[in-house]
């Protein structure tokens, strides 16, 4: 599969067409605007910064038509963007920059100080910011009005050229990155496409950050394939949210916790959402009390399930099975194929049968960036290894039941216990620590800490919590934390997790 310049395709069939509404600033853009700017940007990275085809460039900014702007221009020139997670704390993002090794780093003035130590400790003289330039730092605007304007054409990418990466935290608390690929890009937007219908004339409320799959490619980026319109929210806004539900938006993506706020706004029962054809959720399972609030609106919630290295589409209900079947993620897309095995014998299995689930198909990732370890280990004969646990039943929909790995969800983002409780344990007092993901009615799960101390240790909640805001994103920071005298182990000397979920979970 080879892909072309759509942005300048685009900019040449329907060049007034507007592709991006910044809602933040109130900014336009049409397609020729949006091909304009994202030319100039890659101008600039060629001949100013000499920025060459597989060179990385970092990105930490909110969602804006800025964002998008140099997220095609680094692709025009076969620049790779490292879409740089703003929840992350600077130790965290140093872990991802020293895995990526960037040439260049673009920030948002709103992360000033974070760009400015990121800079400083990566000693990178390839650095801009979205406002004002400073002493060594160029400013986007400024950039782009000193150079020429001229189209600057991609040339066709191939399947497995990369566009952009996407980091998790990896089990081990390692940051991983996740190369999305053209031929992803291409292949998530066909699957989306075809089944949640989208179309030339839709409009997209955008809510979902863009340092996430979701929030790229669910669906910005399809839209943008095919000629459609974006609403770019900086970040989540219920009341304006509400408005624009009612207003312009004809296809709508999220989160539950989103659906879950929009449901308690006041005017959520009498609000009008017959503009809005196409609703889907994903990232954690939505309660079966929510869907039902909106279908007595009138409104189905299609619920997909998808990962990062997956494009991440691999589920996608349609209208009918979302009725009848809450629950269920429905059928593979159309270019994903799936199958469940047997978690000792690796055997297929069969319908009502329990076991992992593997991938394959041009939607998914060709493995992890610099980590061969973690590709050879993620793969099997072609297929991915997902790590969760699922079924299907006697007409081919799946459910996921459980993940094989320890990993749990908040808010949509991947949280890793391994990565929180190595930070726990650099807390005086503490002998060891255990993280285990909970329900939570808004955030899906949410992580709950199992403490021992040190003998005469005195430790509190409140500090365990504080310590790990400190050092990680404020998601991963577990909300509950349970002290006990020693931590359950297996037979192998091994932290006995089911035990701990046994006891200290949902169902203690």
């Amino acid at each position: 599969m080879q892909v072309p310049d759509y942005l300048a395709k685009h900019a040449r069939q329907f060049p007034g067409k507007t592709a991006l509404v910044d809602l933040h600033t109130g900014r336009r853009v049409s397609y020729a605007q949006l091909n304009e700017r994202a030319s100039r940007f890659a101008e600039f990275l060629r001949e100013r910064w000499q920025i060459k085809p597989g060179d990385r460039v970092a990105l930490l900014a909110h969602s804006s038509s800025d964002y998008v702007e140099m997220l095609y221009g680094c692709g025009k020139i076969g620049a790779v963007v490292i879409c740089l997670n703003w929840r992350l704390s600077v130790d965290e993002l140093k872990g991802v920059l020293g895995d990526a090794q960037p040439a260049a780093l673009v920030w948002g003035e709103e992360f000033d100080a974070t760009g400015t130590a990121l800079m400083a400790a990566f000693s990178l003289t390839n650095c801009m910011v979205t406002g004002a330039a400073r002493p060594a730092v160029a400013g986007y605007e400024t950039a782009l009005a000193e150079m020429s304007g001229a189209t600057v054409e991609m040339p066709w990418r191939e399947h497995n050229d990369v566009w952009y990466l996407l980091y998790t935290a990896g089990s081990t608390g390692k940051p991983k990155g996740v190369p999305q690929t053209w031929g992803m890009n291409v292949t998530n937007t066909l699957n989306n496409t075809i089944h949640a219908g989208l179309r030339r004339e839709d409009v997209m409320l955008s809510v979902l950050p863009y340092f996430h799959t979701g929030g790229l490619n669910l669906y910005m980026n399809c839209l943008l394939m095919l000629g459609a319109t974006t609403l770019i929210m900086r970040q989540f806004d219920v009341e304006k949210t509400m408005e624009l539900l009612e207003q312009e938006a004809t296809v709508m993506f999220g989160v539950p916790a989103i659906y879950l706020f929009l449901s308690q706004h006041p005017r959520f029962a009498s609000a009008d959402f017959s503009r809005v054809r196409s609703w889907a959720a994903g990232g954690a399972p939505v309660p079966r009390i929510l869907l039902e609030q909106y279908l007595a609106k009138g409104v189905t919630i299609c619920f997909g399930f998808g990962m990062t290295e997956t494009g991440p589409t691999v589920f996608l209900t349609d209208e009918d099975t979302a009725r009848s079947k809450v629950g269920t993620v429905g059928k593979p897309v159309m270019f994903v194929e799936a199958k469940v095995v047997d978690t000792q014998t690796r055997q297929r299995l069969g319908a009502n049968q329990r076991g992992e689930m593997l991938l394959r198909g041009p939607a998914i990732t060709p493995g992890y960036w610099n980590n061969p370890e973690a590709t050879a280990k993620s793969y099997e004969d072609g297929w991915l290894c997902t790590g969760d646990i699922v079924y299907f039943d006697d007409d081919g929909d799946f459910y996921v039941v459980d993940r094989s790995k320890d990993m749990y969800i908040s808010g949509g983002e991947n949280v890793y216990p391994a990565e929180v409780e190595n930070v726990i344990f650099q807390l005086e007092g503490v002998a060891e620590a255990a993280v285990i993901g909970i329900h939570d009615a808004t955030w899906g799960e949410v992580g709950k800490a199992i403490v021992a101390l040190k003998p005469g240790a005195q430790v509190s909640e409140e500090q365990v919590i504080a310590y790990c805001k400190q050092k990680l994103a404020g998601f991963k920071a577990p909300k509950q934390v349970q002290f006990v005298p020693a931590l359950a182990r297996n037979a192998a000397g091994k932290v006995d997790k089911p035990r701990l979920r046994a006891e200290f979970g949902d169902k203690a």
